[in-house]
């Protein structure tokens, strides 16, 4: 029998554990990065016993990967509409994802990545085929509609727009969409005219017979 299998032997399991034990590792390793993450302070996050997590995880690494599977994000809602909502969509997106606990335990990942390259690599494959892939889908439609130009490279752009709202949270220049949706809001589409202006299809200029 394998080590899996005889954890699964024994009286049934609570499906509320594991929802409880993953949020909890997730809130430990925010705080305390891979050093910190020990079933110990996850079962006292969570406030379970840590027999109920060798139940269900062998190793701090299983959980670890359990937590990155369940770590499920999804791209911004953009209407169907002009480029530019869409592209604010995204950013406002951006905003609140950084600012959340989701955000935080995505920069804290990024910061160990090269401690753990295939396991922390696999989860950003995935955040990029989830969201970037998506967005770059709407840019590439924006261009074969002639709203942008078609030298406009839909990485660059979505890059510098993201970037821009990673940073602008992170130096205290971004308004919290939570606490201020105006002024975030307002941000976000000041940011979007910025960029556009270098992808934009020229104009051809107005000739005088």
């Amino acid at each position: 029998m394998s080590p899996a299998e005889q954890r699964q032997t024994g009286r049934p399991r609570d499906p509320e554990i594991r929802t409880k034990a993953l949020l909890a590792a997730q809130r430990v390793y925010v705080r305390a990065g891979r050093a910190g993450f020990t079933f110990e302070a996850i079962a006292r996050e969570a406030g379970v016993g840590k027999p109920a997590l060798y139940r269900r995880w062998a190793t701090a690494e299983e959980l670890m990967r359990d937590v990155l599977r369940s770590h499920v994000l999804v791209g911004a809602e953009t209407p169907d509409s002009g480029i530019r909502e869409q592209l604010t969509q995204i950013a406002l997106a951006t905003l609140r994802l950084v600012q959340s606990e989701q955000g935080t335990f995505i920069l804290r990942v990024s910061s160990e990545r090269e401690a753990q390259p295939e396991l922390f690599g696999r989860y950003f494959d995935r955040l990029r085929e989830v969201i970037h892939t998506q967005n770059r889908g709407l840019v590439e439609k924006a261009v074969a509609r002639g709203e942008l130009a078609d030298d406009c490279d839909a990485d660059a752009l979505l890059l510098s727009i993201t970037g821009a709202m990673l940073v602008g949270a992170l130096m205290g220049f971004a308004p919290d969409p939570a606490a201020d949706a105006a002024g975030a809001s307002q941000f976000c589409r000041t940011a979007i005219e910025q960029v556009l202006r270098g992808v934009l299809p020229a104009v051809p200029a107005h000739r005088k017979d």
